[in-house]
């Protein structure tokens, strides 16, 4: 039955940065599984393990508001243990720009953190691989220096875990109104050279929405380039949220159909930015059950 269904990993993105909270219950975690599960969703993603102060786990060495015994790592690590289901942890995050790329106290604190996650988590089978949760869209915030620096703790700490990247396109000037923005030429020349210090990534999924859409092949095609030439597995993270849409809205169906088909092509997975909000029949957005419906309705009878 799973087949038939392209997208095969969410994030879950329980630590809202711009997301408004869903209050989910255990309960209602487990449900959201057994609705993923439904549409051919095989792997999840914690976006982050830790941002400021809020932890997926009640820590030892970090702040965090979670009490004693409120542990949303551990339900997931183990109902998606019972699914036959991947996990991929995010990594800790100082801030966004991680004190504008100051790396040292980052990988500090990251080797902390990985440790603390593996001694909590690391007997789950269910626990595939990691997520570096540093997004960038280019050579920006000494990010060459933290991937190779948190891929060599994670290969001393976990050696068989698989590790996850996925940056953004500096191509829509509404998007990410800061930055330079590049070319898909340009892209190809800054991606080859983060992924050729970048030490081990095994999987890279580009945000979909962060390049223009009568551009979008053109990027995918110069990031597959640079990927493949460096061993890395291009995915495409599909957004299922309208950027510009007041409040993150669930994308249109159509739409949806439309940016899949479009990588098609191109993209070895996809993975999405992200189911829980923007397509659960159990989200607070009704057109996020809606698009649910329409999904599972469409891609089960292909």
């Amino acid at each position: 039955m799973n087949k038939p269904f392209p997208i095969k990993a969410t994030f879950i993105d329980e630590i809202t940065y711009d997301l408004p909270s869903q209050n989910y219950s255990n309960e209602d975690w487990v449900s959201d599984l057994d609705a993923m599960q439904e549409v051919g969703i095989d792997t999840v993603v914690f976006i982050r393990g830790y941002f400021v102060n809020k932890c997926v786990f009640p820590s030892k060495y970090y702040p965090t508001l979670r009490e004693k015994g409120e542990d949303l790592a551990d339900l997931i690590f183990r109902e998606c243990e019972k699914r036959n289901m991947k996990v991929f942890m995010g990594t800790y995050m100082t801030d966004l720009t991680w004190n504008n790329g100051d790396i040292e106290p980052e990988l500090e604190k990251n080797e902390l953190f990985i440790k603390e996650v593996m001694d909590r988590y690391g007997k789950y089978k269910s626990f595939y691989g990691w997520y570096i949760s540093h997004e960038v869209g280019g050579n920006n915030f000494n990010i060459k220096k933290l991937h190779k620096g948190l891929t060599d703790i994670f290969k001393k700490v976990s050696p068989d875990k698989k590790i996850l990247i996925s940056p953004f396109f500096q191509a829509r000037p509404e998007v990410y109104p800061d930055y330079v923005l590049l070319s898909p030429e340009r892209t190809y020349e800054v991606w080859d050279n983060i992924l050729a210090n970048s030490g081990h990534i095994d999987f890279c999924a580009f945000q979909d929405g962060t390049a223009p859409l009568d551009k979008r092949v053109e990027y995918f095609e110069a990031v597959k380039e640079a990927c493949h030439k460096h061993g890395v597995e291009l995915w495409a993270n599909i957004e299922l949220m309208g950027r510009g849409s007041v409040g993150f809205n669930s994308i249109d169906f159509l739409e949806l159909r439309n940016n899949i088909n479009m990588l098609k092509p191109i993209v070895d997975n996809y993975m999405t930015f992200e189911f829980s909000h923007f397509m659960s029949p159990n989200s607070v957005y009704k057109s996020a059950n809606r698009l649910y419906k329409l999904y599972k309705d469409y891609y089960s009878k292909k």
